[in-house]
Protein backbone atom coordinates (compact mmCIF):
# COMPACT_ATOMS: atom_id res chain seq x y z
CA UNK A 1 0.00 0.00 0.00
CA UNK A 2 1.36 3.32 -0.64
CA UNK A 3 0.92 6.52 1.28
CA UNK A 4 0.32 10.23 -0.69
CA UNK A 5 0.81 13.01 0.88
CA UNK A 6 -1.87 15.16 0.54
CA UNK A 7 0.51 18.28 -0.92
CA UNK A 8 0.73 15.80 -3.68
CA UNK A 9 -3.36 15.42 -4.27
CA UNK A 10 -3.38 20.11 -4.66
CA UNK A 11 -5.39 19.90 -1.05
CA UNK A 12 -4.50 22.94 0.29
CA UNK A 13 -2.59 23.41 3.08
CA UNK A 14 -3.81 25.44 6.44
CA UNK A 15 -0.95 27.13 9.00
CA UNK A 16 -1.13 26.87 12.67
CA UNK A 17 -2.10 30.12 12.38
CA UNK A 18 -5.11 29.56 10.19
CA UNK A 19 -6.32 26.34 11.89
CA UNK A 20 -6.23 28.80 15.34
CA UNK A 21 -8.33 31.34 13.51
CA UNK A 22 -10.86 29.05 12.21
CA UNK A 23 -11.61 28.07 15.45
CA UNK A 24 -11.84 31.45 17.35
CA UNK A 25 -14.33 32.17 14.48
CA UNK A 26 -16.33 29.11 15.09
CA UNK A 27 -16.34 30.07 18.58
CA UNK A 28 -17.47 33.40 18.52
CA UNK A 29 -20.28 32.61 16.02
CA UNK A 30 -21.56 29.93 18.29
CA UNK A 31 -21.67 31.94 21.56
CA UNK A 32 -23.55 34.65 19.36
CA UNK A 33 -25.76 31.82 17.89
CA UNK A 34 -26.47 30.79 21.67
CA UNK A 35 -27.70 34.12 22.83
CA UNK A 36 -30.02 34.92 19.60
CA UNK A 37 -33.56 35.36 20.84
CA UNK A 38 -32.90 34.98 24.35
CA UNK A 39 -33.40 38.73 25.43
CA UNK A 40 -30.86 38.17 27.81
CA UNK A 41 -32.75 35.87 29.67
CA UNK A 42 -32.34 31.94 30.41
CA UNK A 43 -35.01 29.36 30.13
CA UNK A 44 -35.29 26.29 32.35
CA UNK A 45 -37.60 23.25 32.41
CA UNK A 46 -39.51 21.60 34.74
CA UNK A 47 -41.12 18.27 33.80
CA UNK A 48 -44.35 16.73 34.79
CA UNK A 49 -43.96 13.42 34.56
CA UNK A 50 -46.34 9.70 34.82
CA UNK A 51 -44.99 9.51 38.18
CA UNK A 52 -47.12 12.92 39.75
CA UNK A 53 -44.39 14.82 39.95
CA UNK A 54 -42.28 17.77 39.00
CA UNK A 55 -38.74 17.13 38.00
CA UNK A 56 -37.35 19.20 39.37
CA UNK A 57 -39.14 19.30 42.42
CA UNK A 58 -37.47 22.57 43.62
CA UNK A 59 -35.84 24.80 41.43
CA UNK A 60 -33.58 28.24 41.95
CA UNK A 61 -33.85 30.95 39.42
CA UNK A 62 -32.94 34.76 38.91
CA UNK A 63 -35.00 37.47 38.42
CA UNK A 64 -35.77 37.72 34.84
CA UNK A 65 -36.03 34.08 34.09
CA UNK A 66 -38.57 31.93 32.78
CA UNK A 67 -39.67 28.79 33.80
CA UNK A 68 -41.34 26.48 31.47
CA UNK A 69 -43.11 23.53 32.73
CA UNK A 70 -43.41 20.92 29.87
CA UNK A 71 -45.93 17.75 30.45
CA UNK A 72 -43.59 14.87 29.78
CA UNK A 73 -46.47 12.11 30.58
CA UNK A 74 -47.61 9.52 27.96
CA UNK A 75 -51.52 10.05 29.19
CA UNK A 76 -52.09 12.46 32.36
CA UNK A 77 -53.23 16.00 32.28
CA UNK A 78 -51.32 18.67 34.67
CA UNK A 79 -51.53 21.87 35.90
CA UNK A 80 -48.97 24.20 37.50
CA UNK A 81 -51.15 26.35 39.79
CA UNK A 82 -50.12 29.17 42.14
CA UNK A 83 -53.36 30.03 43.20
CA UNK A 84 -54.83 29.56 46.45
CA UNK A 85 -58.34 30.17 45.00
CA UNK A 86 -58.25 27.03 43.24
CA UNK A 87 -56.70 24.51 45.24
CA UNK A 88 -57.48 22.40 47.69
CA UNK A 89 -54.83 22.99 50.13
CA UNK A 90 -54.18 26.62 50.20
CA UNK A 91 -50.65 25.97 51.63
CA UNK A 92 -49.60 23.88 48.38
CA UNK A 93 -49.33 27.82 47.30
CA UNK A 94 -46.78 30.90 48.43
CA UNK A 95 -45.98 33.95 46.74
CA UNK A 96 -43.77 36.49 47.53
CA UNK A 97 -45.43 39.54 48.77
CA UNK A 98 -46.62 41.69 45.16
CA UNK A 99 -46.36 38.45 43.15
CA UNK A 100 -49.82 37.54 40.90
CA UNK A 101 -51.76 34.15 41.38
CA UNK A 102 -51.16 32.10 38.36
CA UNK A 103 -52.64 29.08 36.92
CA UNK A 104 -51.68 27.16 33.81
CA UNK A 105 -54.82 25.48 33.03
CA UNK A 106 -54.74 22.04 31.53
CA UNK A 107 -51.40 20.74 30.14
CA UNK A 108 -51.88 17.92 28.33
CA UNK A 109 -49.14 15.63 27.14
CA UNK A 110 -46.42 16.53 24.58
CA UNK A 111 -47.75 20.18 25.81
CA UNK A 112 -45.92 22.81 28.01
CA UNK A 113 -46.29 26.80 29.84
CA UNK A 114 -44.47 29.07 30.45
CA UNK A 115 -43.95 32.01 33.53
CA UNK A 116 -41.64 34.43 33.91
CA UNK A 117 -40.26 35.47 37.16
CA UNK A 118 -40.16 39.36 37.88
CA UNK A 119 -40.43 39.37 41.34
CA UNK A 120 -37.75 37.20 43.94
CA UNK A 121 -38.94 34.88 46.61
CA UNK A 122 -40.09 31.77 47.05
CA UNK A 123 -42.65 30.51 45.11
CA UNK A 124 -44.53 27.47 46.00
CA UNK A 125 -47.18 25.68 43.38
CA UNK A 126 -48.82 22.15 42.13
CA UNK A 127 -51.07 20.47 40.20
CA UNK A 128 -54.62 20.87 41.09
CA UNK A 129 -55.47 17.04 39.79
CA UNK A 130 -52.61 15.22 41.27
CA UNK A 131 -51.99 17.60 44.79
CA UNK A 132 -53.51 15.05 46.96
CA UNK A 133 -50.71 13.07 45.75
CA UNK A 134 -48.21 15.62 46.84
CA UNK A 135 -47.63 16.85 43.45
CA UNK A 136 -45.92 20.12 44.70
CA UNK A 137 -42.61 22.09 43.65
CA UNK A 138 -40.95 24.88 44.34
CA UNK A 139 -39.13 27.85 42.35
CA UNK A 140 -36.88 30.11 44.40
CA UNK A 141 -36.32 33.31 42.45
CA UNK A 142 -33.04 35.36 43.84
CA UNK A 143 -32.07 38.99 42.74
CA UNK A 144 -29.55 38.58 39.55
Amino acid sequence: MTLIDSRQMGAPRFSRRTFLKTLTAIGVVGSAASLVGCGGASRRVVEMTDEMAFEPAKLTVIVGETVTWSNTSRAMVHTVTADAALVRDPGNVKLPQGAAPWDSGSIVPGRSWSHTFEIPGEYRYCCVPHEVVGMVGTITVEKG
